[in-house]
Order: C-alpha cells, then structure tokens, then sequence
C-alpha cells in the first residue's frame, strides 16, 4: 500500500486558487489516515523536488492546464512515478470539451448542439446559430468565461472576448430545465445530485460562494438512468478511476451530457464529496479509496 503521498496543486491555470484549497483538504486526510503527505506547488522545480521526495504516488490535484490536460500526466510518466487518476489520453480528451462531445455523438450519447470557435473569422454566419446559447472555453473548467446569450450580437460578443484571449470557444445550445452530475471513482458510478443554483445559473460565483446553490439526491427513475449513462459515457471515453460527468435534464426529463472532469474539485464541500457521503464513504475514506 501506498504510504508516501506528493499532492501536487497550484500552476498557471486561472484556476489555481480552487487547485490549492483541494489540495489543502486532501492534504489534511491524508495525515489523518496516517500518510506521510506533503504538498509540491506546480512550478519549475517540481520534478526535482519530487524525485528527492521519492513518494510511493502522486496525487495531482490540478485543474485547469497544464495539470488537467494529460500535460502533468505525461511528466509523471516519463519520471516513472505512479498517480492518481487518468492516464495522458483520457485527461487531454475529456479536457477538451469539442473532442469529448465528437465521442459522445459518435456512441450515439445525448449531448447539446454545439459550435467551435477557433479564430475571429468564425463568427460569420453565428446569426443562424441555436438560440440562447451557452458561450465558453472549450478547455477550462470552474465555468470560468462562462455565459448564457439570448441574442445572436450577444454570443458574438462573448466568443469575441474569449477568442482575443486565446482560447478555443464552444457554443452550445441551452439546454431549458435542471442540472444535474454524477461522480466515477474505481468502477462506481455515486448517487447523482442535483445543482439548485438560486441565482439559475451555476456559474463560477455559484460554485465557489457559500450559500449561493443548494444540492439534494437525484429522484428516482432520473438517478438510474443518470448512473446508467454516467456508465456509458466513462466506458466511451475509457474513464478508469475517477471523473464526475455533468448533465441538463429538460422539462420532458431527456438527459445531456454537458462536459465530463477527470480532476473534480476534492473540498469537503465539493460536488464529488457530497456524493461519496450518499453512497457512505466520508471524505476521508474517498482519499484513502484514490490512493490505493
């Protein structure tokens, strides 16, 4: 059994702060647990750093590129240490919401209509695009840049804005109804949740301020039909130990799959924890479940 464990967070992303404070709660389990853990900061030094630490595994904590991305992944192949998580492949593909959703249509799996931008000159002709729309990083997570349009100028005015800062855009067809995500952990599909936003939109400000969103169990027959194409879309994207898939449900009960997270924020406050508690493992237990 694993006993000395590197957690490594932070890096370039714009998610690093989220990164960090998951970090600190594995962290603490895994002293609890009686592990000899230490944290590495993502920065120039790190693989030096871990190779004098010698741990028994590495516990990427990242999110966001270039530790969600396969990037990290592959570095830790090369060192010859062993991880957490996905491997390089699954990693670069479920980060990048444009390919996991090709795959997903492909398996013939429910996911919303959607466009990718790539350069300026791909806004002509969005005027004929599915309206609202949801604009967003096709590679980021935390729902960072996210935004719901109602008007053609509107979507064009966002993907413009993301676009000048680099990055990749997708727009996607709104999807009218209920949010809901289910969590994978070595083989087992968790008690899928609901995600009460009270402003309506589960933005970044939803997710990270108290108070703002309320959760509750997923009402059966929704749940296991949830897990069932929670199944199906970990064995398309060949998901092995952990990720957490996200969905719409409309007003007629019909399941998407938004986007699928291989490194799902670790908080004890976090979506993946609430859902271990429903199927009774504390956030302890689902640590020690991820190391071994």
């Amino acid at each position: 059994m694993a006993r000395r464990i590197a957690v490594v967070y932070g890096g370039p992303s714009s998610e690093s702060a989220v990164s960090a404070k998951s970090a600190r709660a594995v962290l603490e389990a895994l002293r609890r647990l009686g592990f000899e853990a230490e944290g590495f900061e993502l920065e120039p030094g790190v693989c030096r750093r871990l190779l004098e630490f010698k741990p028994d595994k590495v516990f990427p904590v990242l999110h966001g590129r270039p530790g969600e991305d396969g990037s990290f992944q592959g570095m830790l192949e090369i060192l010859g240490l062993p991880f957490v998580g996905e491997g390089v492949k699954v990693s670069a593909v479920c980060m990048d919401k444009d390919l996991t959703k090709r795959l997903l249509v492909q398996a013939g799996l429910p996911t919303p209509r959607w466009k990718t931008l790539r350069s300026l000159k791909d806004l002509e002709g969005l005027e004929e695009l599915f309206l609202p729309a949801v604009v967003k990083p096709a590679e980021e997570g935390s729902s960072i840049g996210l935004s719901v349009e109602r008007t053609a100028e509107g979507v064009k005015r966002s993907a413009e804005k993301l676009l000048k800062a680099g990055k990749k855009v997708l727009v996607e067809e709104f999807v009218p109804g209920r949010e809901f995500t289910a969590g994978f952990v070595k083989g087992r599909v968790l008690p899928p949740l609901e995600i009460k936003p009270k402003g309506g939109l589960y933005d970044f400000r939803a997710k990270y301020t108290e108070g703002l969103t309320e959760f509750e169990p997923a009402p059966e027959p929704l749940a296991s039909e949830l897990r069932k194409l929670t199944e199906a879309v970990v064995r398309t994207l060949e998901v092995r130990e952990l990720c957490r898939v996200d969905f719409r449900v409309d007003p007629e009960g019909r399941p998407f799959v938004l986007e699928v997270n291989t490194i799902p924020g670790l908080t004890p406050t976090s979506l993946l924890p609430k859902m271990a508690a429903l199927a009774g493992l504390d956030f302890d237990r689902l640590v020690f479940l991820l190391v071994n």
